[in-house]
């Protein structure tokens, strides 16, 4: 899945609200747990630094999910494309889901 939005910019797999990791993973709550701080990005000196970064979409991400949902067909995502996001940094939770 190309089209993989995150908006978790404390996570080292995102970049320009892009994830950029090759393969997540969404659980039964619908949160991605592949979601990882990057301290490095929590200490930048320039808070907006993340926001200019370029998308990256050439990531071909495998998402894999246990959430009893309409878009996973056999523990995968069938969707064109996801958005994760979540309060602060802490919660990864997927916004595509919808429940079957």
């Amino acid at each position: 899945m190309k089209d993989l939005k995150c908006g978790l910019k404390g996570c080292k797999y995102n970049k320009g609200y892009c994830c950029c990791s090759k393969e997540i993973n969404v659980d039964c709550n619908t949160d991605c747990t592949t979601y990882s701080p990057d301290e490095n990005k929590r200490q930048s000196l320039f808070e907006a630094g993340d926001e200019f970064a370029r998308a990256d979409y050439s990531v071909d991400t495998a998402v894999t999910c246990g959430a009893d949902c309409v878009f996973n067909k056999e523990g995968k995502c069938v969707a064109n494309g996801i958005t994760v996001m979540g309060e602060g940094n802490s919660e990864a939770t997927c916004l595509t889901f919808i429940k079957k």
